[in-house]
């Protein structure tokens, strides 16, 4: 029987795909997954079990249960943290972070804003000679923060009201305010509280209520539910407004990142991007978001679109969609190039991260990811091994394989897993035959403890342990000991501990016979 046992060998690569039917993802991706929560496709290969998140900087100051309504990452101001929350009483709803005492630091909001009404706080930053950020909430005008001094833009000539910013060309643009939702402002050159028309400063009738404006490389684009319009030039005398789509749109404000040389964006129908052609003028637009389509229409069904929360983490090449509801759910997209299927997204879910709003930027050289949630806590991303000290439950479901014959049954024997581990795990892994027939005999869970190495270049320190050089064992061999004409691997963790990968797994079995 020996010489009758074959190997069946799946690198991790594909991501969470669920519009492929069972046997040809089988086929092709045969190291794709039809379940994943909380992996990520990693870089260098495999499926990572995510980092955890810390509450780095507590609770904000304001109103109890109420969540944060903005936060913001900017190196060149104070230390860099920026939040805002509803009082528990007057109107200092913006804070920032002092690392040196760390507490919240409340400084006057000088033009007394309103609270009633406001849910959302959008920022921008910018440096033209001194560094500041604009803050936005739809509720109040526009204000300045240069960490000092607050100051609200309340020009006569500029909206009172307006939900988005962006700079562009030199000048601040705001647009949103409820009741002019087509029209666009802009400021002055190199002023951000000048919207006199003679000093250069201006409004566009754009056509279309705007979801949100994005400004990227030479252009500021600006989009509507059923159209995406972009702004060209360098000042009021030669900016030029042109349509890029009238047929599709963005279906949530916070729902725009630059990622990766380009604009991603949530339409109706998924995560797009933007991308110029080589041909002047042209815009091409694809959806990204077809191997997880279900999923995405699943969370979004009942959802409140303008509460997603989009954000990247840059150095993972990957952008996270975060869904503000109650089962704390989300969607990982990472850009990764996976054997010969080439450059392309692989996704997974997210569960458990609760998030209100979000950024990402650095400070010096250091990347921050941070998130608000609905308590009125501020958390970083990227960090510690748990959800804020809740255990990281993480599952990787492989398709039902069934070794190029759907139909001939197999003596499974065992599977050596191929991983990569960040410290001591304990891993769970679950088998099914015949897509979990019921009739079919399963063997119970199994599991195994990997004795990871104690440092990795990027998360420890050379030399400041025993072990540098990886995971000393990095195979799991588990005796299977079933039969069937297909077989799916289940990996469950659940337990507050270091991150994994799995890279691999193979399949060792022999055939029987044909049903």
């Amino acid at each position: 029987m020996a010489d009758n046992i074959r190997s069946f060998l799946a690198p991790c690569e594909g991501g969470l795909v669920n519009n492929q039917d069972y046997l040809t993802q089988a086929s092709q991706m045969p190291g794709s997954a039809i379940r994943m929560i909380n992996y990520e496709p990693a870089i260098e290969g495999g499926y990572r079990r995510i980092s955890g998140y810390s509450n780095s900087y507590g609770t904000v100051p304001g109103l109890s249960g109420s969540a944060v309504l903005g936060v913001s990452v900017f190196s060149n101001l104070n230390d860099g943290i920026f939040a805002c929350r509803k009082p528990t009483s007057g109107n200092n709803y913006f804070h920032y972070w002092n690392k040196t005492t760390s507490a919240w630091v409340t400084p006057s909001t000088a033009g007394s804003p309103t609270m009633v009404g406001v849910n959302k706080v959008r920022f921008e930053k910018f440096n033209w000679g001194t560094p500041k950020i604009i803050l936005t909430d739809g509720i109040n005008p526009a204000a300045s923060w240069n960490g000092t001094t607050y100051t609200q833009l309340n020009s006569t000539e500029a909206p009172s009201a307006p939900k988005f910013c962006e700079t562009f060309s030199n000048h601040l643009f705001l647009a949103g305010d409820p009741s002019e939702p087509n029209l666009l402002y802009f400021s002055a050159p190199l002023d951000e509280t000048n919207f006199t028309p003679a000093s250069g400063a201006g409004v566009i009738n754009v056509g279309f209520d705007i979801v949100t404006i994005k400004s990227f490389r030479d252009q500021l684009y600006i989009f509507g539910v059923n159209n995406i319009k972009r702004l060209n030039g360098n000042s009021i005398s030669d900016f030029v407004l042109s349509d890029v789509t009238k047929n599709l749109g963005c279906v949530s404000s916070d729902a725009v990142v630059e990622f990766n040389g380009d604009i991603l964006f949530l339409g109706p129908d998924g995560i797009r991007p933007v991308t110029a052609t080589e041909r002047i003028g042209d815009i091409e637009l694809g959806t990204l978001s077809k191997p997880v389509q279900s999923i995405f229409e699943a969370y979004s069904r009942n959802e409140d679109l303008d509460s997603i929360t989009m954000m990247v983490v840059n150095r993972k090449s990957q952008f996270r969609l975060f869904f503000s509801n109650a089962e704390a759910l989300g969607l990982i997209g990472s850009l990764r190039r996976a054997g010969q299927q080439g450059l392309g997204f692989e996704y997974s879910q997210l569960v458990g991260v609760e998030v209100s709003c979000g950024d990402t930027g650095y400070i010096d050289t250091e990347e921050f990811v941070i998130h608000g949630d609905s308590i009125g806590k501020v958390h970083r991303q990227e960090t510690g091994t748990s959800f804020n000290s809740e255990p990281i439950f993480s599952l990787y479901q492989t398709p039902y394989v069934y070794m190029d014959d759907p139909i001939v049954r197999k003596i499974f024997y065992d599977v050596h897993t191929y991983m990569r581990s960040e410290g001591e795990v304990k891993v769970t892994l679950g088998v099914e035959y015949d897509y979990g027939d019921s009739d079919i005999l399963t063997p119970f869970n199994f599991d195994f403890i990997t004795a990871g190495a104690a440092s990795f270049w990027g998360l420890a320190s050379y030399d400041a342990s025993d072990i540098y050089d990886g995971n000393p064992s990095p195979v799991r061999k588990t005796n299977l000991n079933g039969s069937g004409s297909s077989v799916s691997l289940t990996y469950v963790t659940t337990e507050d501990q270091p991150s994994h990968t799995i890279q691999s797994y193979v399949v060792s079995y022999a055939l029987a016979d044909r049903r």
